[in-house]
């Protein structure tokens, strides 16, 4: 059956427009495609990487407190350097703040480095008291044996256990006292004076 169109003109068959006016010929339902929200890129998340405090659970401050330590340790058995004992173990909690930050890329407060001095300090402590032990081991006989040679009332003490105890608990917290102390001040002024601001907390 021919159809027309409005104009009057006969369309041609399925024409989808009128080949004289070109009106449509019938009305078509156009799909409207969705709206396209552009996604918008995750802002960056600025995380903040905060260090670890320096204690006995951090790793990093336990090696280079050893790592001290041994150095401290190699000096000891020096002849004319183990006088130098007292600069050594400033040194040692010094050194521990560069070296520190050169593991991790944090400055240290000196608050920190005064406990990466002490921890320090306290590892050069049992290293001494290994080496202490074994000379005394080695040479303790001939040593009071001398000292009773020098003071006759020596003997009185080393024929006597529990004050022979007693003295050497007196020395020995006596050194652990002066070796954590000069380290822990050694790695204050290392942080003090590293030139740095720190960035630990």
């Amino acid at each position: 059956m021919a159809e027309y169109c409005t104009c009057g003109t006969q369309l041609v068959e399925n024409a989808r427009f009128c080949h004289a006016c070109g009106r449509p010929t019938r009305d078509e339902i156009v799909a409207e495609e969705p709206l396209q929200v552009p996604l918008e890129a995750p802002a960056e998340v600025q995380t903040k990487i905060t260090p670890a405090p320096v204690s006995f659970r951090n790793p990093i401050a336990l090696r280079v407190a050893f790592l001290m330590s041994l150095a401290i340790m190699m000096m000891q058995v020096i002849p004319v350097l183990n006088r130098l004992f007292f600069v050594w173990w400033l040194c040692a909690g010094w050194c521990a703040v560069p070296l520190y930050r050169r593991f991790t890329g944090f400055s240290l407060s000196v608050r920190s480095g005064a406990r990466l001095g002490s921890i320090t300090g306290v590892l050069t402590f049992v290293s001494l008291a290994v080496v202490l032990t074994m000379t005394f081991a080695v040479t303790g006989k001939q040593m009071l044996d001398e000292s009773v040679k020098q003071d006759p009332r020596m003997s009185e003490i080393i024929n006597n256990p529990p004050m022979v105890a007693f003295v050497a608990l007196i020395m020995m917290v006596v050194i652990f006292a002066l070796v954590v102390g000069t380290c822990a001040a050694g790695g204050a002024l290392g942080a003090r004076f590293s030139g740095r601001r720190p960035t630990d907390p």
